[in-house]
């Protein structure tokens, strides 16, 4: 049998897990292929490709982002090919599948939940539906057009699965590698799919070390970490970080905390990381505690508060925290508030995400009780709320997209933190002027960026106009606009002795420009627009 896996992905730099995952378990004699792409390649050129490659079996894991151009794909596929058959999994068929087979007849077969084990019961049977009620986990439709569901598929031993990476199909050229060191949470959050994956499973640390030298020896130097449980258990979270630093300076890690439960030990430890070795991400959501209790989040709101402060005070990583807007409970004014405190608090980045009401989440299924309506096809996006209006949920999306262009992006973030903190009325003021000039859903280039809030710094907050000029002469933009149209050419040196230097040092043949009492020198022999030299005159 010829097996063709789908590995269809939001970009380039992201690879599914499940493919290799899968291949590493099943010992059969069927020949497996798989054909990376990305939803910006066309419709025509993958089916193109997948007819040529002539399959029996097409597989395929559905995601988010990803699930409507799969269909796309597949549907025409099946069309072109009717005999071949098509199996998905993942995430998107947690809850229940009848309506999606009755509607998608394309599809022959949908695994619900660990597929590791119960997909490679189903290759010995693949072309025997009659058989397929054994399969725990898989639903479909029956040769008497009846739906089946088999509920839910759970690996007999997680700990001991042949790991993804022993697969040939396991990709070992993306930037950054995804590593499951658990399963199921701790948590009970109702828009989340793992708060109800209990009891947790976790791998053995040596295990977990073992994997790291494997990955470090070939050549990955970034480590996704899939542990939604990581600090939940404090001597667990001690040995890991303990084994993370064993490879400072080989690999990078990117893993999840939850704030309200960092125990002093985990504190201590995480000070004196070495730098550079953890990136975090704050598990927040909201900053109120009646939003928490509705979405059934563990771990009160002053321990998380508490945490969250540590954290972001952290020197030797950055932090990142997210809130979701849509959440039961939370009001446009309230995530406003909140977002203010997180600069405050200094965090490096702000995410705010509307909600995705996902299949087989306890908030899906308490939908209506709890006043929220979403979006029937993907990726779920709450519509309205109890607290927002559906005007209020574009708002967040606008604000979001305004996040993104100048407090999550590294030249303008320092600024935007500093007007934030300093001026109570400056984002709600500069939000509403960037949506009349109706630019927060277009792309924006970094130098237009810093035009729009130079523009608005000078009509309105003219005293923070000045960071402004700095940071876009030092980033090495256009001299010839507003921000850069004071600097001014010196034409003698600055004297060493009399200034204070910055950042850089004097070379032969370097030009200089004076801004205030701000001298830059740029370096003639090189075609970068950046400054190399600054010293402030006293």
């Amino acid at each position: 049998m010829n097996i063709l896996w789908l590995d269809l992905n939001s970009s380039y730099s992201h690879s599914s897990l499940a493919l290799p995952a899968i291949h590493a378990q099943c010992n059969d004699s069927n020949s497996w292929d798989v054909l990376r792409t990305t939803i910006n390649v066309s419709v025509s050129s993958i089916v193109g490709d997948i007819v040529d490659k002539k399959p029996d079996l097409i597989c395929a894991t559905a995601w988010l982002f990803t699930h409507d151009h799969l269909k796309n794909v597949l549907s025409r596929v099946k069309s072109v090919m009717p005999n071949v058959i098509i199996a998905l999994g993942g995430p998107e068929f947690l809850g229940d599948n009848q309506n999606y087979l009755f509607a998608n007849r394309f599809v022959d077969i949908v695994f619900r939940g660990e597929g590791e084990e119960s997909f490679c019961k189903w290759l010995n049977v693949f072309d025997d539906k009659r058989q397929w009620k054994d399969i725990v986990g898989v639903c479909y439709l029956d040769i008497q057009d009846k739906y089946i569901d088999n509920g839910y598929a759970k690996v007999g031993d997680f700990k001991s699965l042949n790991p993804p990476e022993d697969s040939e199909f396991f990709c070992r050229d993306r930037a950054f590698v995804q590593f499951e060191t658990a399963r199921g949470c701790f948590n009970t959050c109702s828009f989340c799919v793992s708060g109800a994956d209990k009891p947790v499973r976790v791998l053995p640390l040596e295990r977990v070390r073992e994997r790291l030298q494997s990955y470090y020896e070939m050549g990955i130097k970034s480590i996704r970490l899939l542990d939604r449980t990581f600090n939940g258990q404090s001597s667990r979270a001690l040995a890991m970080l303990d084994i993370f630093e064993e490879f400072a300076g080989k690999l990078v890690f990117h893993l999840e905390v939850h704030p309200a439960l960092l125990s002093e030990q985990v504190r201590e430890k995480l000070v004196k990381m070495p730098k550079g070795v953890l990136h975090l991400e704050a598990g927040i959501q909201s900053l109120r505690q009646n939003v928490l209790t509705l979405s059934k989040r563990l771990g009160s709101l002053e321990d998380s508060l508490d945490g969250l402060g540590f954290l972001c005070g952290l020197k030797n990583m950055e932090t990142h925290v997210d809130l979701i807007a849509g959440l039961p409970g939370y009001t446009l004014p309230m995530m406003k508030e909140d977002i203010l405190q997180l600069a405050a608090f200094d965090a490096s980045e702000i995410q705010l995400e509307l909600l995705k009401v996902l299949p087989g989440t306890e908030m899906r299924r308490n939908a209506e009780n709890l006043g929220l309506k979403y979006a029937p096809m993907t990726p779920y996006e709450i519509l309205e709320s109890d607290g927002m209006s559906v005007k209020d949920l574009f708002e967040a999306k606008l604000l979001s997209r305004l996040l993104d262009m100048y407090y999550n992006n590294e030249v303008w973030q320092s600024v935007f933190r500093e007007i934030m903190l300093n001026e109570n009325e400056f984002l709600n003021s500069f939000f509403d002027y960037m949506k009349k000039l109706d630019v927060l859903e277009k792309p924006i280039s970094l130098e237009n960026r810093g035009l729009f809030l130079y523009n608005f710094l000078e009509k309105n907050y003219p005293s923070f106009m000045t960071s402004i000029s700095m940071k876009w002469i030092e980033e090495g933009l256009a001299m010839g606009k507003k921000p850069a149209l004071n600097m001014k050419p010196e034409h003698v040196k600055p004297n060493i002795d009399s200034v204070k230097v910055a950042f850089g040092e004097i070379v032969p043949e370097m030009r200089f420009y004076s801004f205030n009492n701000v001298v830059y020198g740029y370096d003639r022999a090189s075609e970068k627009r950046k400054p190399v030299f600054k010293c402030i005159v006293n």
